[in-house]
């Protein structure tokens, strides 16, 4: 029989690999969110940069993905993902401490800016799997909500580093960076109390290199249930990642006509939607017909964005935010819930990387597409052109596909 381990008398219980897991998730989302916002304002407020280069700047971070996140779901299939996220964690506070350090010397010109996008995009496409991964590892009976759980302590913890990256105002650009850098070390901790040799049990078939991260395709492509999940996911980063990271903040300084403090209520907007929304599910005890709210929730943000042209005020731009996080949640809770269901456990990791870079894939062309059709039609016309795409594609989707029917 199995020996059960209580805690001694007057000792408190050990917090649960749940608990842990969630407490590392929202230190770096913490350090994602302060540095959402210290990139765009070093880029489009210090350096003045237009938004064709505004693009190319948000299209740097994205990059890797392309290259390493399926490889990153491959090594989180095979090695011990705690050892990984700590590593990870390491790496990424040394990152934004080097920046700080650059940028308080006053040498932080845009080849800088682009080479630290770069790194922390890479480290950002080896901790995305991982962390996926882990969601199955340590969650309860109840996947749902579990994924729900960790999406609102994500969410959470994103918004609050996007409203701390306000205090840029006071304290400048360095001290955020600074802030950054040891929220990342400070996650070591929880990190350090995950479960050790956290890793999917390996199949004897299974193989490393190109061939082990062609398995995480060919899963996700055979399968009818993801397959049209992972396009959607696809057109999503395509049509909506561009428009939040690079145009929203030049709509703050050319439309608006404002600074870092309202770009930091905009940027807060979108994951305290997140968090809203991932709170409702939660409260509900989940969802049900999951397919069609995942496609409700796609249409909901393309009509946030084609809301921009009839001149909304600061507040309600503010809101329309918000309310595109609201939907985020929606889209993100059911899509992450829908392959955490239909993965094998045995490739947990790299069909989950094919999600993250499915929606992180395509982030690099929608910077790069969106800054330049922000600079030739505007960026009010460019984030209504993004909207009414989506809305196309959305309609076929649910015409022509099954999903509307999953559960």
């Amino acid at each position: 029989m199995k020996r059960l381990d209580l805690p001694a008398r007057g000792q408190a219980p050990a917090a649960s690999p749940y608990a842990w897991f969630v407490t590392t998730v929202g230190s770096w989302a913490l350090a994602m969110g302060l540095h959402q916002v210290v990139y765009a304002w070093l880029v489009v407020g210090e350096l003045q940069q237009t938004a064709t280069w505004a693009g190319i700047a948000q299209m740097v971070p994205m990059l890797p993905a392309l290259a390493f996140l399926l490889l990153g779901g491959a090594l989180a299939d095979r090695v011990d993902r705690r050892r990984l996220t700590l590593v990870l964690h390491l790496l990424a506070a040394l990152v934004a401490a080097a920046l700080g350090a650059l940028v308080a010397a006053d040498r932080g010109s845009l080849a800088v800016l682009l080479g630290y996008g770069f790194a922390w995009g890479t480290l950002q496409a080896f901790n995305a799997p991982a962390r996926d991964a882990m969601v199955s590892e340590v969650a309860g009976p109840d996947l749902m909500r579990a994924v729900t759980g960790v999406t609102l302590v994500q969410f959470a913890a994103s918004a609050l580093g996007a409203r701390l990256g306000g205090l840029g105002v006071w304290l400048g650009s360095p001290a955020l960076l600074a802030l950054q850098a040891a929220v990342l070390a400070l996650g070591l901790l929880p990190a350090s109390r995950l479960p050790r040799d956290l890793r999917t049990a390996r199949l004897a078939t299974d193989r490393g290199g190109l061939a082990g991260i062609r398995v995480g395709l060919h899963e996700v492509w055979r399968s009818e249930r993801l397959r049209p999940i992972a396009l959607l996911v696809a057109a999503n980063g395509l049509f909506y990642m561009g428009p939040y990271a690079v145009l929203c903040p030049i709509l703050v300084r050319d439309v608006y006509r404002s600074g870092l403090g309202e770009l930091s209520l905009v940027m807060t907007a979108l994951p305290v939607g997140t968090i809203a929304g991932s709170a409702a599910v939660l409260l509900r005890g989940g969802v049900r017909r999951q397919g069609l709210i995942f496609l409700r929730a796609l249409v909901g943000v393309a009509l946030c964005l084609v809301s921009f042209p009839f001149g909304l005020p600061f507040p309600a731009f503010v809101a329309a935010i918000f309310v595109w996080g609201v939907c985020h949640s929606l889209f993100f809770n059911t899509s992450r819930t829908l392959f955490q269901q239909a993965a094998p456990a045995s490739h947990r990791g790299r069909v989950l990387a094919v999600h993250s870079l499915a929606f992180l894939g395509m982030a690099p062309i929608s910077h790069l597409g969106f800054g330049l059709l922000g600079e030739t039609l505007g960026p009010i016309a460019a984030c209504a052109l993004a909207g009414a795409a989506m809305l196309v594609l959305t309609g076929a989707a649910f015409f022509l596909t099954p999903v509307r029917r999953f559960v």
